[in-house]
């Protein structure tokens, strides 16, 4: 009988789970939404998530950085918590940052400074008030160019995940007005229940400056952002927003996904889009600058790192790859 292949979370829970059990020297499993999971920690041992050289400062900088924890932070598969191990010691190695940027052809004169769980000075989509909808970006990379200006890349972090993350029907006192493009597109106030939330995502899309192809968006019969593009509109309407606002102190402004390479559950959206499944390949299509958009894998990331790690990193080094086999 010919065994069932794993998925890629399948595989990461079970590594998780090791980890846990041999390195932790845990073995209760910690509850997630009332279940039961050997790769969830007991919430009272979710430090333990963290790698235990940082996890003290990173508390407390979060603390009082007023950055919120995502609820699920005692699951070892938290794409935040995995952002906070890779990111969070390299605050004190801003250049090793400004090589990886370097390499992916980016024109950085310096990296001056990078965040978690980046909130913008100005509420341009009405998202605040949303305690449901996922942060944008999880990190926020501010650099300067070598003409010296001002610019900033907006990075969402997707680890386990299945999808870039899909617009919840939950709510929705019509959700099939969802499945007709054409009507979404062409009167979002009446047909898009979001809009009816306040969301300001049309207004951008809809303005004369808009980032997105507003012919391409009616290509299938469902709301394009009914699915995987939801997070990736927000995030590049953020993006788009912020490089539009002369106050908002960026020249430039841009948005990115970084992901692990072998998660290919990732690269395959649940419906296709103009023929096509993966997401990455589709989204800078429906772009009027495609070159905003970025898609990074953390196996280019650490490949990058490898060739001039500073000595004082080999802990976190070693950490991250009997962690999470990166």
């Amino acid at each position: 009988m010919t065994m069932p292949v794993q998925t890629f979370r399948e595989r990461m829970e079970d590594k998780q789970s090791v980890f846990k059990t041999e390195i932790l020297g845990i073995k209760q499993m910690g509850l997630l939404r009332g279940n039961p999971y050997p790769h969830v920690l007991p919430e009272d041992a979710w430090s333990l998530n963290l790698w235990r050289e940082i996890a003290y400062d990173a508390i407390k900088h979060f603390a009082q950085s007023e950055i919120v924890w995502h609820p699920s932070k005692h699951n070892m598969l938290s794409s935040q918590v995995l952002c906070a191990n890779i990111f969070y010691p390299l605050r004190e190695h801003l250049n090793v940052i400004h090589t990886w940027m370097q390499s992916c052809q980016l024109d950085v004169g310096e990296v001056v400074d990078l965040n978690f769980n980046f909130v913008s000075h100005k509420n341009y989509l009405h998202e605040r008030d949303d305690r449901g909808l996922p942060p944008i970006a999880d990190l926020s990379i501010t650099w300067v160019d070598m003409a010296k200006r001002r610019n900033l890349l907006l990075l969402s972090f997707k680890f386990a995940e299945a999808n870039l993350g899909e617009c919840s029907p939950a709510g929705n006192p019509n959700p099939k007005r969802c499945y007709v493009s054409s009507k979404v597109v062409g009167s979002p106030r009446s047909q898009c229940y979001r809009v009816q939330q306040g969301r300001r995502y049309w207004d951008v899309i809809n303005s004369a400056s808009g980032p997105l192809w507003k012919d391409s968006l009616v290509i299938e019969k469902y709301c394009p952002f009914r699915y995987d593009f939801f997070h990736l509109m927000r995030g590049q309407l953020l993006a788009h927003c912020i490089q539009s606002d002369s106050k908002s102190g960026y020249d430039r402004a841009e948005f990115g996904i970084l992901y692990h390479a072998s998660n290919s559950e990732l690269l395959q959206m649940a419906l296709s889009f103009d023929d096509e499944r993966n997401p990455f390949k589709v989204w800078p299509t429906l772009l009027h600058k495609p070159e905003t958009f970025h898609a990074f894998t953390l196996q280019d990331f650490f490949a990058t790192l490898e060739r001039s790690l500073p000595l004082d990193l080999t802990g976190w080094r070693q950490y991250l790859n009997q962690r999470y086999g990166l």
